[in-house]
């Protein structure tokens, strides 16, 4: 049988609500300075550099916090696109010089095949 109280008890429950929050935090960081020897050295890196798997996508995580009819908690947090750039730089740039070499793009270019 259900008693007043009861039902007194499960609409304070669904009257209370539920606090929702979602964040997106948007993190990128600087590019780095580089310089390349020609401009077959540059198409070269940035040829290769588009042809990198899921680019954007990959630098994306999700927290969620759920309490049900307490809380409900989202944030997600996104890295920019300046971060695959520095990767390939970093990967590219074997000697750490800011400069990018015919050689060194087109090593870099074979790698990714």
């Amino acid at each position: 049988m259900i008693t007043p109280r009861a039902i007194l008890v499960a609409l304070l429950l669904a009257a209370a609500g539920c606090i929702q929050t979602k964040e997106t935090v948007y993190r990128d960081e600087e590019r780095l300075a580089v310089e390349f020897e020609t401009d077959l050295a540059a198409r070269t890196f940035y040829e290769t550099l588009s042809r990198l798997p899921d680019r954007g996508h990959q630098h994306e995580s999700q927290t969620r916090v759920n309490l049900p009819i307490l809380l409900d908690h989202e944030r997600k947090v996104v890295r920019g696109q300046n971060l695959a750039f520095n990767e390939a730089v970093r990967r590219c740039d074997t000697n750490r010089d800011g400069r990018i070499t015919e050689m060194e793009a087109r090593i870099f270019s074979d790698q990714i095949r």
